[in-house]
């Protein structure tokens, strides 16, 4: 069989729904203020802007499609924001969506990309705060090329970065605290995590939690480079955890990687978060 292969991500950026934050907010008004407040929003523009877009618009290989779910109730000020950043960027597509169940929305972003003679996908998701290394996209191309013949073209399988990098900000005892450094994971992160599948098959990699994703499907553990950014600040949605190696570089191996993986300093690094 030949090989088509279509490489689709998505970024959710402030989407509202009844069924994702419930535990949070008792009513559906309580999160939409949270979610849209100018403090909140312009910490989620100042990453996103920084951090996550820059490591999408710098990809080696821009042969995939990315959608940008963002709430049709989002305030109209940062909706035009939004758009005029992504605007002049082809293969980026910005869709608001109503009110609805979560993994609907994210249904209906993955299926907005055309599949026309695409016969297997690798859809792959990213968080808004979040980054993927430069190269990410041509290696996930490279990998899911060589694992599908020896998966089998009608099986699916995890392709997951389990090695990289974080950026931490807190606040302790003696003030703003400010830490970059590496881990390797022994579950599967969020931050670029991708299934590859048959252009038929109708789950996408928001349908389980990313850290039992071994429970449901084969799943491929990658190490050879860093493949994640992920930054650890007061509004994350999830509670952060390191679940496996971390603290074993030198600061200046770690920089070196940033500059070669990401093309960001350690300084530009911080820069990101207030």
């Amino acid at each position: 069989m030949d090989i088509n292969l279509g490489i689709v991500g998505l970024v959710r950026f402030s989407v509202l729904t009844p069924t994702y934050f419930s535990e949070r907010f008792a009513t559906l008004e309580a999160a939409a203020a949270h979610l849209f407040s100018p403090e909140r929003m312009e910490l989620r523009f100042r990453v996103f802007e920084r951090l996550c877009l820059p490591s999408l618009l710098r990809q080696s290989d821009q042969g995939f499609q990315l959608i940008v779910l963002t709430a049709e109730d989002l305030p109209l000020v940062y909706l035009e924001r939004l758009a005029a950043l992504l605007e002049p960027v082809q293969n980026i597509t910005l869709i608001p969506v109503g009110a609805g169940a979560h993994y609907n929305m994210i249904k209906r972003g993955y299926n907005a990309v055309p599949t026309d003679d695409v016969t297997h996908r690798v859809l792959f998701r990213l968080d808004d705060d979040d980054a993927i290394d430069l190269d990410y996209v041509a290696r996930s191309r490279r990998l899911a090329m060589g694992l599908i013949p020896l998966q089998g073209e009608d099986t699916p399988f995890i392709l997951a970065n389990n090695r990289g990098f974080y950026l931490r900000k807190t606040y302790g005892p003696h003030g703003l605290q400010d830490e970059i450094f590496d881990a390797c994971e022994k579950a599967p992160l969020s931050v670029g995590v991708a299934l590859v599948a048959p252009v038929s098959y109708g789950a996408n990699p928001y349908r389980y939690n990313h850290r039992r994703y071994a429970q449901h499907w084969n799943t491929v553990s990658d190490i050879s480079t860093p493949g994640f950014l992920r930054t650890i600040h007061g509004d994350n949605m999830s509670q952060p955890t390191q679940m496996g190696i971390t603290h074993k570089m030198m600061d200046a191996d770690i920089a070196s990687a940033l500059k070669q993986h990401f093309g960001i300093t350690p300084d530009q690094l911080r820069a990101v978060l207030p």
